[in-house]
């Protein structure tokens, strides 16, 4: 597969994750197949490729129409000014974090141990409380530690409500990992406003391939 291609892939699933963040914070649930898609994103540490982070292009067709309403159509049925703000601030964040060579092992070790206890289960991990858990306590005690931070808006009933607070933050961590995988394959910032016509074409002709 293309480079190109996978970089938008990838840049689908940071996009699928800040939709993801932004449903859990306005309306308390998101899908769990593609909430499930995000989070086990993180277990997967030495891909192929980038279709096997994810599992399949289909997975990640939230994301792509995301990005579609974002780069092609600029329509907001599924965009909005809060999910923008997480997926910038996730890409920055990535940025911030290869910087700090000691929380990135914290990370990498802590994914690896909730991997462990992931293993025997057949639940999908998001519903399983216990993974999500751990991997929100581990964004508390790594990510949240940096200068810059992500301020989730939404409803507070929703931030208020641990369970859904521990998702949210799972759900960045997991964006993370994919801004982590967007970056290795020469995902760049400027990329948005200079190379906005690739990534249009790109974005179209995943779905297409979806939709066939």
């Amino acid at each position: 597969m293309d480079n190109k291609i996978q970089q938008t892939l990838a840049l689908a699933g940071i996009a699928q994750a800040a939709f993801l963040v932004d449903q859990l914070a306005q309306h308390g649930l998101a899908a769990q197949d593609k909430l499930s898609t995000c989070l086990e994103s993180l277990f997967i540490t030495n891909p192929a490729s980038t279709i096997e982070v994810y599992g399949d292009v289909d997975k990640l067709k939230l994301g792509l129409q995301v990005l579609e309403e974002i780069f092609v159509t600029k329509e907001s049925s599924l965009k909005s000014p809060e999910l923008m703000r997480y997926l910038i601030g996730l890409i920055y964040l990535e940025a911030r974090l290869g910087k700090q060579q000691g929380m990135l092992g914290k990370i990498a070790k802590g994914i690896e141990n909730s991997e462990r206890e992931n293993k025997d289960s057949n639940m999908q991990l998001a519903e399983n409380p216990e993974i999500i858990n751990q991997l929100a306590n581990l964004y508390q005690e790594t990510i949240s530690t940096l200068s810059f931070r992500i301020q989730v808006s939404g409803k507070p009933q929703y931030l208020k409500n641990t369970a859904i607070a521990n998702t949210i933050r799972a759900t960045l961590l997991a964006g993370i990992r994919s801004a982590v995988l967007w970056h290795q394959l020469g995902g760049r910032r400027w990329h948005f406003m200079l190379k906005r016509r690739n990534i249009s074409r790109d974005i179209q002709w995943l779905l297409k391939g979806i939709s066939n």
